[in-house]
């Protein structure tokens, strides 16, 4: 019997399911709500970018790393008070 290969593990040692991997760690809306953006862990930093119009959504825009949302919200006008929660 051959075993199954499971998710890589983190430096530490930890491994990562994929459910963990994949539900988001946080997740704002802007006060227009026309853009959400989720944070995932997996195992770096990245996050969607979610055009928002009504009831559809567009295919998400992958961000890694801070620096790269930085940009992006900084290239829309956005500020961080303009974020909330959902």
């Amino acid at each position: 019997m051959v075993p199954r290969a499971g998710p890589k593990p983190h430096r530490d040692g930890r491994r990562v399911a994929y459910r963990d991997a994949m539900d988001p760690s946080a997740v704002w809306r802007d006060k227009n709500h026309r853009w959400r953006i989720e944070a995932y862990r997996a195992p770096d930093l990245r996050f969607a970018i979610f055009a928002t119009n009504g009831t559809t959504e567009s295919a998400p825009l992958w961000l890694f790393g801070m620096s790269a949302l930085a940009r992006w919200l900084m290239t829309h006008a956005i500020s961080l008070d303009d974020l909330e929660n959902d």
